[in-house]
């Protein structure tokens, strides 16, 4: 039997349907790999889940069915670029580009551009899939210049002739690249499509794959010519969501169903079978893709608290800040009551430092009109309240903004008014906790 075992293991490629005896129960789905070091056998089930078999606890290993693409994902992978892509996948590192360490404990962002299709052999049914290994390094440690190659990149990709785009990413600043993509990308002739995953590609409850796949029928078909987000919708790999990359959040840790949709809908949900359900309105594809990546980096990220002095608005202006983003409380609400807080803020006024006003509560829109505080802030000129926009959107596009001009009123009217869909006017009533 052992022999057999052998015999059938040597003979498989990826792509494989098989099926595996292991404690009693018959595995089966799709041959992956064969991890020679660990000795284990990876397959993908139909659930979407990869599972890792001892061999040494394999009793029968039978093969039963060849796969029949032509070109095999290893042949097409020797390149991984070509003359005229159908999609392509912009790697950058993250979770999903990810494998455990297992002299550390934890993982590090070194998979080599082959693994997207072992982790998603669906991908060779997407005709030349060209892989662009643009950098590798965990969304945490990813800066504002990051977006900026990212955007340029997903351009390049476009104007090669490639249909649809798809961006791997770490998911904890995930939302902030999208978001900066939004902007420096508009209008879009294609979809882009940011994805991740919450957990390692070589564990058995990586979303990785789910993900990858969902994004790649997002990417090449659906209409929209937006930047979005695709992750699971659900707690299963029942469908993914994709979200407009400017009203989205990552809400979670760890849960599969980390982002959600912030003041907002979904604007589809895309499923395994490949049917892409419309929930809300989006921007259709536009006949040319127009890039402008100039981005002004100098900006802060500031929250109010009890307590709260001038002194770290102060420091953001000795240190050179060109604009800066304050999360106030409730409607926007900042503690004036503080003498040196209401100082500073007139330091910035006297300097024409742009203040961009979001509030802490994530859904709902700031009101400068709703307190007597906030009308206090009428009398600064240099303070915009930019309604229901989300604190890490208006942080991003103040960077886009100022990077275009560093004029206070023109800064200030581009703030207020939507520049891709990142702001409304409406409140969506069953849009709370999606």
């Amino acid at each position: 039997m052992a022999a057999n075992n052998n015999s059938v293991l040597k003979s498989l490629k990826l792509g494989d349907v098989m099926e595996i005896a292991y404690r009693r129960k018959m595995l089966h789905g799709e041959f992956i790999r064969f991890d020679e070091e660990k000795q284990l056998i990876v397959i993908k089930l139909k659930s979407g889940y990869d599972v890792g078999v001892p061999k040494k606890e394999a009793s029968a290993i039978r093969l039963l069915e060849k796969r029949t693409q032509k070109k095999t994902a290893e042949e097409k992978i020797k390149g991984l670029s070509f003359e005229n892509p159908d999609l392509t996948i912009i790697t950058t590192g993250g979770t999903i580009s990810s494998k455990i360490d297992y002299k550390t404990g934890g993982v590090s962002p070194t998979v080599p551009p082959d693994y997207y299709f072992q982790i998603a052999p669906e991908l060779k049914n997407r005709g030349n899939v060209e892989i662009n290994d643009l950098m590798s390094i965990f969304s945490e440690n990813m800066k504002p210049s990051d977006w900026v190659r990212i955007a340029r990149a997903v351009h390049k990709s476009i104007k090669k002739g490639s249909k649809g785009i798809i961006v791997t990413t770490g998911t904890d600043t995930m939302h902030f690249a999208s978001s900066a993509i939004s902007f420096m990308l508009n209008p879009l002739s294609v979809p882009v499509v940011f994805t991740g995953a919450q957990r390692s590609t070589d564990r058995g409850s990586s979303d990785a794959s789910t993900n990858l796949s969902l994004s790649a029928i997002a990417a090449s078909g659906w209409d929209g010519g937006e930047s979005v987000v695709c992750m699971h919708a659900t707690l299963n790999d029942d469908y993914n969501f994709l979200i407009r990359g400017n009203r989205v959040r990552k809400m979670h840790s760890e849960r599969r169903d980390a982002f959600r949709p912030i003041n907002s809908l979904p604007l589809a949900k895309v499923h395994l079978n490949g049917k892409i359900e419309r929930l809300s309105e989006y921007r259709k594809k536009a006949e040319d893709t127009v890039l402008n990546d100039k981005l002004d980096d100098n900006v802060r990220l500031l929250l109010s608290y009890p307590g709260m002095t001038g002194d770290v608005i102060n420091e953001a202006i000795i240190a050179g800040a060109h604009g800066l983003v304050i999360e106030g409380t409730g409607f926007g609400n900042l503690p004036l009551g503080e003498k040196s807080l209401y100082n500073a803020l007139s330091r910035a006024d006297r300097e024409e430092i742009p203040i961009v006003i979001t509030s802490q509560t994530i859904y709902g829109a700031t009101n400068r009109f709703v307190y007597s505080t906030l009308r206090e802030l009428s009398n600064f000129k240099n303070i915009v309240y930019v309604g229901d926009m989300t604190s890490e959107t208006a942080f991003v596009k103040l960077m886009v903004v100022l990077g275009r001009t560093k004029k206070l009123h023109d800064v200030l009217e581009v703030m207020k008014k939507p520049m891709a869909g990142e702001t409304g006017d409406k409140e969506i009533l069953d849009g709370f906790l999606i």
